[in-house]
């Protein structure tokens, strides 16, 4: 309908007032034909930039043992929880198409992914974030690598439909939630990393003062409390 909508104001709304007989001042008639097209190109660009992380497919990279038969291929998907080497080296590869029917492909890491928690006015759920691991990347590619790789407009925020109603349209249902739960995991892993309080601080200046943690207080208390008892 967007793209209805623009052809329509183009063909059908720009060219009558660029020749509106009716406004004698030309310059008038051409500053409202090229107004009318720019309003016109809003809802457009809105919805791709909205629906820009929606996934049509995933493709997951597996090692040749686990395509033998499917059993091989949920073993392996199930080691992906628990094995940190596995998610290293398993690749990726999300299939987003643009306003256009255009199929566009971005590769990622699994280990590099994280989920992105339910907000309003976000469609994606997963996100490839720009850390100092991909800023290394970046760096040891060419600068014609770099150009090459920003005017092919790369997605660092995905939508993938979540349930079973929808993994089972891909023949091996069950596959997916291994990695969407690989993914939640290590999120959460790295929140409550950067969550994890310095427990090894001994003093804290507010102002002029300091401050000693309650937490040190009683470490002290406990070890008085324990030579007193071993003297004794």
């Amino acid at each position: 309908m967007a793209l209805l909508q623009f052809g329509t104001t183009l063909v059908f709304g720009v060219p009558p007032l660029w020749t509106n007989e009716n406004q004698p001042d030309a310059n008038v008639r051409k500053m409202q034909a090229v107004l009318v097209g720019v309003l016109g190109t809003i809802p457009t660009l809105t919805l791709a930039y909205v629906t820009a992380p929606f996934v049509h497919q995933v493709f997951l990279k597996i090692p040749e043992h686990a395509r033998r038969s499917r059993q091989d291929l949920m073993r392996f998907a199930h080691t992906l929880t628990v094995n940190p080497q596995a998610t290293a080296n398993t690749k990726l590869e999300f299939v987003t198409l643009r306003i256009f029917p255009f199929r566009k492909h971005t590769t990622a890491l699994l280990h590099e992914l994280r989920a992105l928690p339910p907000m309003k006015l976000r469609l994606a759920n997963i996100e490839l974030p720009k850390t100092e691991g991909w800023a290394k990347k970046q760096r040891a590619k060419s600068i014609f690598r770099r150009m090459y790789e920003v005017l092919n407009e790369p997605r660092f925020k995905f939508y993938v439909k979540e349930g079973r109603l929808y993994t089972m349209k891909t023949g091996v249902p069950g596959v997916w939630e291994e990695v969407a739960s690989r993914i939640q995991e290590q999120t959460v892993v790295e929140q409550q990393g950067a969550d994890k309080p310095k427990m090894d601080a001994k003093k804290t200046t507010v102002g002029r003062r300091t401050i000693t943690p309650i937490i040190n207080i009683e470490k002290e208390r406990m070890k008085r409390q324990t030579t007193r008892q071993l003297r004794r």
